[in-house]
């Protein structure tokens, strides 16, 4: 059956191939090398991907999107589609090549912005949250303008952010920051209050200093869970710097697509989100990794 559902995945990658040297387009189609490469990567890494696990899932998802490319490059090359909105795969691919530097430099200003706030959030909200949670009165005091603040989605105040602020990069900051910042927060206290109580007992019957109970057993014993939530809280804050460099910016990610959607130019729109949806699958895959390295027990 594995065998069928690979040899399914190689036909569909040469059908594609053969659609696009031999299929004569009825519109405007740029040269097809970037779409090419594009499709030998894919067909490569899915290879190399069932080789090392041998699950079906994996040719599956070959297949699905190697048909979904397949039906976007005929009905485009037929002209079925609108010429405008719909441009054909090899020329939203081949805006990797003519646009290469914009994009790099768009990558390189949401990175920047994305690390620096997500990093000064999680380093806050975990230092802060640990004293929050372990000190009874702090946290009565604190938790219930957390629960009320905590649930406004971001995206509600950027634009207010972004107007009051002096200049977009700190607004972008400010608004990465909180959105990462309260949930991360809120998380952080809930798990110091729910530390196995035999735990505490334990370290207090050994005389250990508080620091001591803090930093050295009650933050390792919270760490796996932060850690594990990683791949949420970069999601969040990609999506929240997005909405951000879609109202004033003048570089990012966000940036490219609304300068592209204002010259009506969707082909580098569909460039931009295909770009974005790189960045976020590299930034996840980074982060797979970490959590494999750091809490090996919940990947084995």
């Amino acid at each position: 059956m594995k065998k069928m559902l690979l040899n399914r995945v190689n036909v569909l990658f040469l059908l594609l191939v053969a659609v696009l040297f031999l299929l004569p387009p009825r519109r405007a189609v740029d040269k097809p090398w970037a779409y090419l490469t594009v499709l030998i990567l894919a067909e490569a890494i899915f290879l190399v991907q069932y080789s090392r696990k041998r699950e079906k899932s994996t040719l599956d998802v070959a297949t699905v999107a190697f048909l979904f490319l397949g039906v976007w490059d005929v009905t485009s090359r037929l002209n079925l589609t609108h010429p405008v909105l719909i441009p054909p795969p090899e020329n939203v691919f081949n805006v990797f090549i003519t646009q290469r530097e914009l994009m790099i430099t768009s990558v390189f200003s949401s990175l920047r912005l994305l690390l620096i706030s997500v990093a000064a959030a999680l380093v806050l909200s975990i230092f802060l949250g640990l004293f929050m949670g372990w000190i009874p009165r702090l946290r009565s005091a604190v938790l219930p303008i957390v629960h009320i603040i905590g649930p406004i989605p971001p995206l509600v105040y950027t634009p207010y952010v972004v107007a009051v602020m002096p200049s977009f990069r700190a607004a972008s900051l400010f608004v990465i920051f909180f959105a990462v910042f309260m949930p991360t927060f809120q998380n952080m206290i809930t798990r110091v209050t729910s530390v196995d109580h035999k735990i505490i007992q334990s370290a207090k019957v050994m005389n250990v200093s508080t620091p001591t109970m803090l930093f050295r057993i009650i933050l390792p014993y919270c760490m796996p869970g932060i850690i594990s939530g990683l791949s949420g809280t970069f999601r969040i804050a990609l999506l929240c710097l997005s909405g951000a460099e879609l109202l004033g910016a003048s570089s990012g990610l966000g940036f490219f697509v609304k300068r592209a959607s204002d010259y009506a130019n969707y082909t580098q729109v569909l460039a931009g989100i295909v770009l974005m949806g790189i960045v976020v699958s590299v930034i996840n895959i980074i982060i797979s990794l970490v959590q494999k390295k750091t809490i090996k027990w919940r990947y084995t």
